[in-house]
């Protein structure tokens, strides 16, 4: 039988047909499923660990920071242990770079880059190189936005209703971009402001400590 044929050729039933899905967008992990989560900067006694919650407070996934040759290094890891994805650090550059990794490879990058010694950008781009996705706000009082190319408002960060002290939400307004990446992208943001003052992350990554606003 083709499979172009819509009837049986032998009985002319109907033949019931599927749709092709459509491609995933940026990264993938279930356990991302929500519109608004809770970024916690520090989990009590686990060293360099962030803890991703929903609104409520449940533990979805913690996030691990190592250092590796002066290279920070993240995982995202399940409450029981299984790996979700990572982000590899690269800051000893001209044009520092986060990397995002899913379990089936590369999904995005985070590049800064440097606008004629006056300030600097922070955006997101697929694996080819695409931008997708920028920051427009102040990166150290975690109230900022991320946007498309066009303007459009993927995601929101900011402490509007966050109880704990070094807590912010990241509130998910388009899944344009999966809210994994959307995720990666405003952790890689809180170590970047996070380093500010730091004379090997100033010298590295070319930043005067002043607030981002474009």
């Amino acid at each position: 039988m083709s499979e172009g044929n819509k009837f049986c050729p032998s009985c002319g039933f109907k033949l019931e047909t599927t749709q092709p899905q459509a491609e995933s967008p940026i990264g993938f992990s279930s356990v991302f499923s929500r519109r608004e989560y809770i970024i916690e900067q520090k989990i009590a006694a686990l060293r360099d660990t962030f803890g991703i919650k929903d609104r409520s407070g449940s533990l979805l996934a913690y996030v691990r920071k190592k250092f590796v040759s002066w290279r920070p290094q993240f995982y995202f890891e399940t409450p029981d242990g299984p790996r979700l994805g990572e982000m590899k650090g690269k800051v000893l550059m001209v044009r520092p770079t986060f990397e995002i990794y899913n379990p089936q490879g590369l999904v995005a990058v985070v590049k800064k880059k440097v606008l004629k010694l006056l300030g600097s950008e922070w955006w997101l781009e697929d694996p080819s190189g695409k931008e997708v996705g920028r920051i427009k706000g102040n990166i150290t009082e975690h109230e900022f936005s991320i946007q498309s190319p066009s303007g459009a408002q993927i995601a929101q960060i900011n402490k509007k209703w966050v109880s704990i002290r070094d807590s912010y939400n990241v509130e998910i307004l388009s899944q344009e971009i999966d809210p994994f990446v959307t995720l990666a992208y405003a952790i890689a943001m809180d170590h970047a402001q996070f380093k500010v003052g730091s004379p090997s992350f100033n010298i590295a990554f070319g930043v005067s400590g002043i607030p981002t606003d474009f």
